[in-house]
């Protein structure tokens, strides 16, 4: 029996001098049930698993990244930061391409699409159409490669304004949308998220206030990149594709600071969206962390190519 979790439970309990019944009140569960899965007389689902698993790294994992080990962990990127990365990408078809598959395929499929990653390489390519996909996959998948492959090739403008964000957004719902390159006007909401969004009378002015804040910063490194992200997230401008448009503004961000880019892995998809939420409420910490660990994996993919 994989009693990792009673580990985890009792971690919990420990450095949050909590009691099992204001734990179980945390867990939304029976304090009968806490005490079951305690000692060993039954084991949680797995989606209970999930969630004290969430719990624990939020109070254990995220809380004990410290200030200094931030800093550090900042300083590690300046491995995958140099100025002849995007000279290396732009020039060579056969890098460029395997960046343009990967982000585009783990990104749409954040969002939903359900093409495997041969299907999105052959959509992409090819210019197939794959059976039993509806015309709004596609269009998702070749719209996002068509704006991807002029950031990689640095044919889009690298400074951050509202314009540019718009252009991202029009180009990305071309075909999909009407309101393509337009501010919501109505109410977002995020499933599975009780924060506020921001009121759509407010929008333009938030966004205002992100743009300056970014580019006022001197020096801007992974953190400005994560912060910047959760902001912007939470303020989820557009009526959708709000998660893909700020993933490839991620990606110009990097360009523009000469970092490798970030692929944020389909297969990671949870834990993105808790380290955003956990960005959002508290601390940018533990994205910082994650985003590094993806711009290792895409630094990798560049040096498969033998050429830094």
């Amino acid at each position: 029996m994989n009693t990792d979790y009673i580990l985890q439970l009792k971690q919990i309990l420990d450095s949050q001098s909590l009691t099992q019944k204001q734990l179980a009140e945390k867990l939304d569960i029976s304090f009968a049930a806490l005490n079951r899965w305690l000692n060993k007389h039954a084991i949680p689902h797995k989606k209970r698993l999930g969630q004290i698993s969430r719990l624990h790294r939020e109070v254990i994992g995220y809380s004990s990244i410290t200030p200094e080990g931030i800093n550090s962990i900042i300083s590690e990127t300046d491995n995958y930061r140099g100025g002849t990365i995007w000279e290396i990408i732009e020039s060579r078809q056969d890098l460029l391409d395997d960046l343009l598959l990967e982000h585009t395929y783990n990104s749409t499929t954040i969002e939903g699409t359900t093409f495997t990653k041969k299907q999105t390489e052959a959509v992409i390519f090819d210019k197939l159409t794959i059976k039993d996909k509806s015309l709004i996959e596609h269009l998702d998948v070749v719209n996002y490669s068509v704006i991807l492959r002029k950031i990689l090739k640095r044919e889009f403008p690298q400074r951050i304004t509202e314009a540019s964000i718009k252009e991202v957004h029009r180009l990305l719902m071309q075909g999909v949308r009407e309101d393509g390159g337009s501010y919501s006007q109505h109410q977002r909401g995020i499933r599975g998220l009780d924060m506020m969004l921001t009121h759509p009378q407010d929008i333009p002015e938030e966004m205002g206030r992100l743009i300056r804040r970014w580019n006022s910063w001197r020096q801007k490194n992974i953190q400005s990149i994560a912060k910047f992200h959760s902001d912007f997230e939470l303020i989820h401008p557009f009526g959708d594709g709000n998660g893909r448009v700020g993933r490839l503004i991620m990606v110009l961000q990097c360009q523009a600071e000469n970092y490798a880019p970030v692929i944020i892995e389909n297969s990671r998809k949870a834990e993105y969206y808790e380290v955003l939420e956990y960005a959002q409420r508290k601390s940018e910490y533990p994205f910082v962390h994650f985003l590094v660990d993806e711009m290792k994996r895409t630094f990798r993919i560049i040096e498969k190519y033998s050429i830094i």
